[in-house]
């Protein structure tokens, strides 16, 4: 997911120079610590999605898609989408990767600890607090947005989230505040499902068993 991290960059920058932008995270992550589905939405302007597309090809590359894409390994060229969406002056860039387990390095990490499970996303938290110590910076980036959605398997039971309902947290953040925020979440893990009524049910033949042999 570098290059994703790259983008993110990139799109900060953009904001810094010419104005306004909004990112959206949608993150579903499954029992076993794999990632079902991991969205970036960027809406943006077509100013500064120009911008974009000029530094892709000051890379070398013919647009953003190719950009991006060709930093994704081969094994996870199959599980990541890359799409636009225009309308009028306004653009979303929407990139998806589906059905992938995070690498060490990944800025996603998840864990399972004392039978919870452990997420987080460092892709928007700056080293050292570097962006919420310089005012102008601040200034800058108050047009930026995230608004970041998590969907744990099971019960959310601590999180820095906004919002927290059941196994579903939010983030909203602004300006400087969203390139320094960890995103954290702690949830429980859910049984197997049908694992817990078919213990119920071995239990019961087995009380029946032992209730007979006594009362033979």
């Amino acid at each position: 997911m570098r290059r994703l991290m790259i983008l993110f960059l990139l799109v900060g920058l953009a904001v810094v120079l010419s104005g306004c932008a909004t990112l959206s995270v949608h993150s579903k992550v499954n029992k076993d610590g794999s990632v079902e589905s991991y969205k970036l939405v960027i809406n943006t302007s077509s100013f500064v999605y120009g911008l974009l597309a000029e530094g892709a090809k000051k890379e070398g590359y013919e647009s953003l898609r190719e950009s991006f894409l060709s930093e994704i390994p081969e094994e996870m060229r199959d599980k990541v989408s890359y799409d636009e969406v225009w309308s009028g002056d306004q653009v979303s860039i929407i990139i998806e990767a589906r059905d992938y387990v995070p690498a060490d390095d990944d800025k996603v990490k998840i864990r399972k600890e004392n039978g919870f499970l452990i997420y987080e996303d460092l892709s928007f938290a700056s080293e050292n607090n570097q962006t919420s110590s310089n005012e102008l910076g601040n200034a800058l980036l108050s047009s930026f947005s995230l608004h970041y959605y998590l969907e744990m398997p099971g019960k959310i039971v601590e999180s820095n989230a906004n919002v927290v309902k059941d196994n579903k947290a939010e983030w909203h953040l602004t300006g400087a505040s969203a390139f320094n925020t960890r995103i954290y979440a702690k949830s429980e893990v859910p049984g197997i499902p049908g694992f817990e009524a078919a213990l119920a049910i071995v239990g019961l033949l087995a009380a029946g068993l032992l209730f007979g042999r006594v009362k033979g």
